[in-house]
């Protein structure tokens, strides 16, 4: 073995010190491996992650209502439609008429009532239909006050027309069911008075006839449809002598005429004071005693 120096033959210090200045070491830890074989050295990172600290629960605000909150924090999607929804009823009331009040002026008061259909005055609703229903007679007062009240109220034309006929047809059904009564009565009354006079009948009613006429109450009124009423004028008329009585033949027009008169001018007709004090059943007759044909 010879001596390097010796020898003067150089010697590769370079790479003896490089195997006694890093000895055989291990692989660096953080490498990876490729697919062709070799072994790429990465730089170790430096930067460490910091834990994670838990995150604090979101309160509700006092103005929020409930249904709007999750337990995540605010419902987006439920304040969405909300908001939708109150645009859209805005936009409507921003269109709508209001109704009047003690504050609106007389422009505001007619919009409203153009945008209902409310006439300009009681004169503009025409309420008498073409045809009345039968045993239904019209009332231009009645129907003149009827107007003004739906005025005042701002009822619609239409609807105050539909009002009126309705009214009309159940006081059509009302005097049929009332005649349908009276008729019953009627009826029952005779079958009393065929009971208690039999053959005679005909000869009592007449003579209850004349004493109605006598004191001047119309034979034809409703009170004579029960039988105790007739059965009573029967008993007081054969308490009077016949010549005290209306005579028989008195059954014209020009006898009821008379009568209505009598009752207007004479103060000892028992129906004079009750038709100067207006009563109404009492003018009624009389009208009808002076308009009967």
């Amino acid at each position: 073995m010879q001596d390097a120096t010796a020898t003067g033959t150089p010697t590769d210090v370079s790479s003896t010190a490089d195997t006694a200045a890093f000895p055989a070491a291990t692989a660096p830890a953080n490498t990876q491996s490729t697919s062709e074989g070799t072994l790429l050295t990465s730089a170790p990172s430096s930067t460490t992650t910091a834990p994670t600290e838990p995150s604090q629960p979101v309160e509700k605000p006092d103005w929020l209502e409930a249904k709007f909150w999750t337990d995540k924090g605010p419902n987006v999607e439920a304040l969405a439609k909300s908001y939708d929804v109150a645009q859209r009823a805005l936009g409507r009331k921003a269109q709508a008429v209001l109704p009047p009040n003690e504050k609106s002026t007389p422009e505001e008061i007619a919009e409203y009532r153009k945008a209902l259909g409310v006439p300009d005055s009681p004169e503009g609703y025409k309420l008498k239909p073409e045809q009345l229903p039968e045993g239904v007679t019209w009332d231009e007062n009645v129907a003149k006050r009827a107007a003004e009240l739906a005025h005042k109220h701002n009822i619609p034309a239409n609807a105050m027309s539909e009002l009126m006929r309705f009214d009309m047809e159940r006081a059509a059904l009302m005097n049929q069911a009332a005649a349908s009564m009276i008729e019953q009565q009627l009826e029952t009354g005779r079958e009393e008075l065929q009971r208690v006079y039999g053959d005679k009948m005909p000869e009592k009613i007449e003579l209850a006839r004349r004493a109605a006429v006598t004191v001047g109450v119309d034979p034809s009124s409703q009170g004579f449809v029960d039988p105790q009423v007739v059965k009573a004028i029967v008993s007081l008329a054969e308490k009077l002598s016949d010549d005290r009585l209306v005579a028989g033949d008195q059954t014209g027009v020009s006898s009821t005429r008379a009568r209505a008169r009598d009752i207007m001018t004479n103060q000892s007709n028992p129906l004079y004071a009750r038709y100067q004090e207006g009563d109404p059943e009492t003018v009624d007759q009389v009208r009808r005693m002076l308009t009967a044909s």
